[in-house]
């Protein structure tokens, strides 16, 4: 056809955008290197994925594993799961960037429910997104992520069709998630999920990280308090009991990372090189 390397790329580039072709990565690479491996045997997880990352900016590195994670998930997720996905930036970033790659019988559902701030991702946004791209059913949680008050979550919780929404969570046998570090001005305060005197409560008594908007320990334990009994969405005991994806970068989030990852809540792993080797170091320190 004597075209030039500029053009064919040029083509494959708007294929892309039209969804007319969709390009596949093998993550081998990922997962075939000394971090990975190491970070498997210690942590008894199925499968490890680190993502170069020297040399980048925090910005870069974070958008390098969520592309990267985003290509892992279509190996992660097999025809009929039924996939539960968070929320956050980290989910959003891959739910940009899942490639268009149809799943049969594929069931995505939303395991928390829904946001109040419209200038940060919402987990209904990425349930969405990820469910178009692989041609799978979504299924969204129609309630409010957190309720003013225990009695009104309560209230909520025991009408009937809300009540079957949050039970058929516990069908979901897989889970895409992140962990945030456990601070007072995380995504947790900035949806309006608990107040920075709520969180410097939870930090006080040892929380190490959030996961669906519930605190953590450095054992990996769910912290249960008030906050909790105005959440509407998947519980911990329950996400600790799928296979879950666990998607992070950053070395902030070193604690937090540990934390879930001793609490059992994750056999799949995408993160960057730099929070590879300082979990390693800190683990054998």
């Amino acid at each position: 056809m004597k075209l030039s390397r500029p053009t064919v790329i040029n083509y494959l580039r708007l294929a892309k955008a039209r969804e007319i072709v969709s390009v596949r990565l093998s993550g081998d690479h990922f997962r075939l290197n000394d971090l990975a491996d190491r970070l498997t045997q210690h942590f008894s997880l199925d499968e490890v994925n680190v993502i170069p990352g020297e040399g980048l900016s925090d910005e870069s590195r974070l958008h390098e594993v969520c592309e990267a994670a985003a290509h892992i998930l279509l190996n992660f997720v097999q025809p009929g799961d039924q996939l539960g996905v968070s929320w956050g930036s980290t989910l959003s970033l891959i739910s940009d960037s899942v490639p268009f790659w149809s799943v049969e019988n594929l069931t995505i559902r939303q395991l928390i429910g829904a946001m109040s701030n419209p200038l940060l991702p919402t987990a209904e946004r990425c349930s969405i997104e990820i469910a178009h791209r692989l041609n799978a059913q979504c299924i969204n949680l129609n309630v409010p992520a957190v309720c003013s008050s225990s009695e009104l979550a309560a209230m909520l919780r025991a009408e009937p069709i809300i009540a079957d929404q949050l039970s058929q969570l516990k069908n979901c046998n897989k889970a895409i998630f992140t962990v945030s570090p456990a601070t007072r001005d995380g995504h947790v305060t900035q949806f309006n999920i608990v107040t920075e005197q709520e969180a410097e409560r939870y930090i006080t008594n040892g929380a190490a990280g959030i996961i669906a908007g519930r605190f953590i320990n450095a054992e990996g334990e769910p912290m249960t308090g008030d906050v909790d009994a105005r959440l509407m969405g998947i519980e911990l005991t329950h996400l600790r009991q799928m296979s879950g994806l666990l998607v992070a970068s950053g070395q902030e989030k070193l604690s937090a990372v540990i934390a879930t990852l001793k609490g059992g809540f994750a056999n799949h792993l995408v993160l960057d090189s730099l929070l590879a080797e300082a979990i390693l170091a800190q683990q054998n320190a």
